[in-house]
């Protein structure tokens, strides 16, 4: 296949949804003018990211759920038609980050759309995000979606943690992942971050464990949010063999990437680790307690009494 430009945007975000729009649309310009076939934009970069800072009943967090609920926007919708218009300008395809209105604005979804010049490819919702109540609601679904160079899979921030999820979209075809994300630092120094360090080494184990290539767009502002936050940036394209290709570190801008895809995921399954192809060699029926629900869900409790039309008229 003939080689494929891959890019990961690398941006300073603010709560202003117009603005962020207006960048956006400059970076799929710029990324065009570098022969991109497609843009990976940060986690909810269209609106910005959430100060967790508040905790339930603060004003703090009334302001921002109101925020949200004002500026999350369905899919398709007005901003990932701006960015349709303008990736067709290009035949190029961009992963835009943002928060989803559902349910009439009382469901917000932490979500990227996948938009392509004939429109939204797919959507995909933040399935690991237990600590983003009681912003952004959780999505259910795993989902790929079939570009011309690649079968490709969306993630988002935290779901990189899970190497299950990543194996998932490998086990279904994906040889693409698409990560938008917010990772924050721990401290205020990149050279010695375990927040930053997690990510980076979180993204080459899950792109090397899966022979897969990985795109990963970051914020890079600093100081903000009530708690004067750093996020760590980086963003960086990983190659099959977990390599990291491309990358930048805190300033804003894109980092880019062209290669063969196919011909590098065919390679280092047959050729990179010892020749092994590490989604063949699996032993499936040894995995049981991967998605044992009992753990969570505990079956050794007596049921409920049944109650009766009295007492349920009475209850």
């Amino acid at each position: 296949m003939a080689p494929v430009t891959l890019a990961a945007a690398n941006v300073r975000i603010e709560h202003d949804k117009a603005r962020n729009l207006a960048k956006f649309l400059e970076m799929i310009d710029e990324a065009a003018a570098k022969g991109v076939d497609v843009l990976v934009l940060p986690e909810v970069g269209l609106q910005g990211y959430a100060d967790f800072a508040f905790g339930l009943g603060d004003k703090g967090t009334a302001a921002q759920k109101q925020y949200y609920f004002r500026e999350s926007e369905p899919v398709p919708g007005p901003s990932t038609e701006a960015i349709r218009a303008k990736a067709a300008e290009y035949g190029m395809y961009v992963q835009l980050g943002l928060a989803e209105r559902a349910g009439h604005g009382n469901v917000i979804l932490n979500a990227t759309a996948l938009i392509g010049p004939d429109g939204v490819v797919g959507v995909y919702r933040k399935t690991h995000n237990t600590f983003e109540f009681p912003y952004f609601n959780a999505g259910q679904s795993t989902p790929v979606f079939d570009l011309p160079f690649a079968r490709a899979a969306s993630l988002i921030c935290y779901d990189l943690a899970f190497p299950e999820l990543m194996r998932v979209f490998a086990l279904q075809g994906a040889t693409l992942g698409l990560m938008s994300t917010a990772w924050p630092m721990k401290g205020h120094d990149p050279a010695d971050d375990y927040h930053g360090f997690a990510m980076d080494l979180s993204a080459q184990a899950n792109a090397f464990f899966n022979q897969m290539w990985l795109v990963v767009s970051n914020h890079c502002e600093k100081g903000v949010y009530t708690a004067g936050l750093d996020y760590w940036g980086h963003s960086q394209i990983v190659d099959p063999y977990g390599k990291v290709v491309a990358m930048l570190t805190d300033e804003e801008g894109l980092v880019t990437h062209t290669a063969d895809l196919d011909a590098t995921t065919l390679a280092s399954r047959t050729e990179g680790f010892f020749g092994l192809n590490l989604i063949q060699d699996r032993r499936p029926d040894l995995y049981g307690p991967i998605v044992d629900t009992a753990p969570y869900a505990p079956t050794d409790r007596p049921a409920p009494t049944p109650r009766g039309p009295l007492d349920q008229k009475a209850g």
